[in-house]
């Protein structure tokens, strides 16, 4: 299938260049789908996998009316001013390990950011955080025999609402940005410690765990609705959150809204 570009009448900001993309990374030639509004970029990616489209299909929205994160929760982004995307797998090994895709993906993007001299964190299990403040965000679901990685990235966002911890590159001082050449960096780093999620594992949480954010902490989460406290202690072998509580720890698989907690409550 040859690339598609969904363009409208009333864009008011310069698109990604497809041209730029392709040339960049050639195994994008035919797989790219580039659109000016979608209602979530993982949902239409899912689509074309099921319409028979596999790994290396990219999918990229400049604005997303539906985007969604972990959990149901919804991610928005000025159209034009962020990178929101789709890009499908079709990993080796078993889809018990499609999960840890997520660190692959939060890892790629700390690596892009810090090309461009922002120090950004892991924040278990999927996101990525400046400054406590959340840069970009990621959502990995399966269709088929593939894995579908979302990424929502805030590039040249100027401004949040004041309830919303979040930030940009271009809050924490990067200057122009070619979204192009970001996009296929990210992507590259993403298929490269991707293909770790199995064998190899172990280098990839040593990088997670070099840029773990709130390590040492003391945060709160919920584990199947139970809420719970403790020291954030690292990400273990297994890509799971340790959790310091009582002297003992424990390791936790999934887990919603960790938080730190504010105050000094310990070492």
């Amino acid at each position: 299938m040859g690339l598609q570009v969904n363009v409208g009448q009333s864009s008011l900001f310069v698109m990604l260049n497809s041209a730029e993309l392709i040339r960049r990374l050639p195994l994008l030639d035919g797989k790219l789908h580039l659109y000016e509004q979608l209602n979530s970029s993982n949902d239409r990616a899912a689509e074309l996998v099921r319409e028979g489209e596999g790994s290396g299909t990219l999918v990229v929205a400049e604005q997303q009316t539906k985007g969604r994160g972990r959990g149901g929760k919804s991610w928005t982004c000025p159209a034009g001013e962020g990178l929101l995307f789709s890009f499908v797998l079709e990993p080796d090994y078993e889809k018990v390990y499609w999960p840890r895709l997520a660190l692959a993906a939060g890892l790629a993007v700390a690596e892009a950011a810090e090309r461009y001299g922002v120090e950004a964190e892991i924040k278990w299990p999927n996101d990525v955080w400046v400054g406590g403040k959340k840069l970009a965000g990621i959502l990995v679901e399966g269709c088929e025999d593939c894995a579908v990685v979302g990424i929502g990235l805030n590039v040249s966002v100027g401004k949040f609402p004041e309830e919303v911890q979040a930030t940009s590159l271009a809050l924490e001082g990067v200057g122009r940005i070619e979204r192009e050449a970001l996009l296929v960096d990210i992507l590259q780093r993403l298929i490269g410690w991707g293909s770790r999620c199995g064998s190899g594992f172990e280098q990839l949480v040593e990088a997670c765990n070099k840029r773990c954010a709130l390590r040492n902490e003391w945060v709160q989460l919920y584990e199947g609705g139970e809420k719970r406290v403790g020291v954030l202690r690292g990400i273990s072998s297994e890509g799971y959150l340790v959790l310091e509580a009582e002297g003992e720890s424990r390791l936790v698989a999934q887990a919603d809204s960790v938080r730190p907690l504010l105050g000094e409550l310990g070492n």
